[in-house]
Formats: structure tokens, sequence, C-alpha cells
């Protein structure tokens, strides 16, 4: 009797715990950098406003969409795709500014398990589009609160570290953009350590590269029939300075995945890893049909050469004329550190 009882009572706590994970969701959506987002403070970057986080646990996730502001749904790509999402579960909700309205917005991300449970997350996003983001600009890291108060984060998982800004997960291009859609000629100054890099092979996520970049005018990635959209092209240029295998024939490439491609395979250095070093990027426009973009690196406590690295030019007719400036870690470990712009008299 006592046995027929137990199993009785096992079988009712069965039944009843299969009921309740019917009815509780099983899913936990994380919103990377919170659930009161800000943009156009001080100025829009480009074309978009990114929402990126991850839904856990990913095996048991069916469907991950998003409405804004009461809209329709919006289906999501979720997980690796060897582009912008690194890692399973990972998603990236690209808004374009003019999906948005000025002051607030709700947008409303949904998951639903295999079970039909469903889980809702709301983030408020104050917009803005009346501000310009002015020059010259300079942000000291060691007094930042938030990563996004400076900068928009379009890309990957950072954090806050001593002295700067470091790749939590590194992956294809983790990116860091600030100043305006309007910027036209100026100089970006900045500083990288670079802890750790994946060996740069052919296919995704690499495509046979390994970086640290700063990019010039950029107006947000274009569209294309992704989600989110991963072509990064038309830009102004970016330049790249690549790891190899054993770190000693290192070197600058400046391109714009289109028309312009500059790389001197003959001025190649050896770096280390957890060394600081300098990097700038400038770009002006020399007249109305030629533009030039000037790279350089040098170590960190060392006086800043006078001579560029790699100087490329590009005809005005195949260039973009104006955007914001880019950070990239391209499968690497970096951090970088305070960083400067100021503007660039034509010349």
């Amino acid at each position: 009797m006592r046995v027929f009882v137990g199993l009785g009572f096992g079988l009712t706590a069965l039944l009843l715990m299969q009921q309740t994970s019917l009815v509780e969701p099983t899913l936990k959506i994380d919103v990377w950098y919170g659930t009161n987002q800000q943009f156009g403070q001080p100025g829009l970057t480009q074309q978009w406003v990114n929402v990126l986080g991850n839904v856990q646990p990913d095996t048991s996730l069916q469907t991950l969409r998003y409405s804004l502001n009461g809209g329709s749904h919006h289906t999501l790509s979720i997980g690796e795709d060897g582009r912008r999402l690194a890692r399973n579960g990972d998603f990236n909700i690209d808004l374009h500014v003019d999906s948005l309205q000025e002051g607030e917005n709700k947008l409303l991300i949904t998951a639903i398990d295999s079970l039909g449970n469903q889980i809702n997350e709301t983030v408020n996003i104050q917009f803005t589009s009346a501000n310009q983001w002015t020059l010259p600009y300079a942000v000291d890291w060691d007094t930042v609160q938030q990563i996004a108060d400076v900068v928009q984060i379009v890309d990957g998982r950072w954090e806050l570290v001593e002295g700067g800004v470091r790749t939590s997960e590194p992956y294809y291009d983790r990116v860091l953009a600030f100043g305006d859609t309007s910027w036209r000629d100026y100089e970006v100054t900045t500083s990288v350590i670079f802890h750790d890099f994946t060996l740069p092979r052919p296919g995704p996520p690499t495509f046979n590269v390994s970086h640290s970049a700063i990019a010039t005018r950029w107006p947000g990635h274009d569209f294309d029939k992704n989600q989110p959209h991963t072509k990064w092209f038309p830009l102004g240029a970016t330049a790249e300075f690549r790891l190899t295998d054993n770190l000693d024939s290192c070197r600058w490439r400046v391109f714009d995945g289109e028309n312009l491609y500059v790389e001197d395979t003959s001025k190649i250095r050896s770096i280390e890893l957890g060394v600081k070093y300098q990097m700038k990027h400038r770009v002006f426009t020399i007249h109305d049909s030629l533009t030039r973009y000037q790279v350089k690196l040098w170590g960190d406590g060392s006086a800043e050469p006078g001579d560029w690295d790699l100087v490329a030019e590009e005809f005005a007719s195949d260039n973009i004329q104006s955007g914001s400036a880019l950070l990239l870690a391209h499968n690497t470990d970096v951090t970088f550190g305070s960083f400067s712009v100021i503007s660039i008299n034509d010349e």
C-alpha cells in the first residue's frame, strides 16, 4: 500500500511538472547594453541603430522576432552566421533611423521555444535626429561610465577596462562607431593592444584576414537580404593593420571593398602581443575629384614618425564623401585606448 501511494504521488508530481513546463517560459533574453538605450546623442553615426543581445538556451529557441512601437513583427536571425552574429543565440536588431520616432520608442522582443512558450522583453529607446556630432571629439575611457554614452556599439560585446575598451568575445568585425554622417576631412588617433588573435584563414569568420582597423566616412551597413545587413561597403575606406601567423610580417592595407585597394607588402613589421601601439588614420579631400587616406602605427611612448606607413588615393566619383569613423577588431582580442578626432583642412 505504501509503495502504491508513493508511486502515485511520484506520477502526480511528474505530471504537474510537465504541465508547468508547458506554460512557463523556458527562455531568457539578455539585452547586452540594457533595456534603456539612447541614440542620437551627441549625434547620428549611421543610418541604423543596433540593439544587441543573446537568447538562452539556444537549443530550445524556435523563433525570435521584434516589433517597434506596436507595429508588425519582424523575424530575426539567430546565432553564429560567420559574420556579424558570433555565438549561438546571438541577435542584432538593425533599426533604420527613419523607422524611429523622435523621443520615446518601444521595442518588443519576443522569443518562442519548441513547446510554444514565449517570453517578451521591452527595450525603451530614446531617439533624436536633431543633433550633430561636433569636431574635435575625444574620449578618455577612464572617465566613461557606459560605453554607449560616447560611441555607438554596432557589433559585438565590449567591456570597459583600465585605460580602454576591450573586445570580450572576439569574432568577425566587432565595431564601435563615433562621429557624424556629415564628417568629411578628419584624423583619428588611438592606441591599441593586441592580446590575441585568430589565425587568418580562408572562409568565415576570418576571410583570410585578422586585424585592427580605423575606418572613415562610414554611412552604415548597406541594404542587402541579410538580417542583420552584412554589406559593409560603400564607405570611404577602412585602414586595417593586418596580423600574420607569427606576427613577423604584419602590414597595413587600405581599401573600400569596391574600387580602392592599396597594400605594400614591402613595408612589413613585427609586433608583440600585450604591447601598446599608437595608430592614426587621416582622410581628407585633395580637391573635388580626389581623396587621400594616410595611416601609421608606432610604439607607444616613442615619438610619432613624420612619415606615413601607407598612403592611398581615390577619385571622388568612386568615394563616399562623408561619414562617421569606426574602431574595428576583426578576429582579434584588442584593447582600444582613449582616442581623439580632429578636423583636417584641405591640403
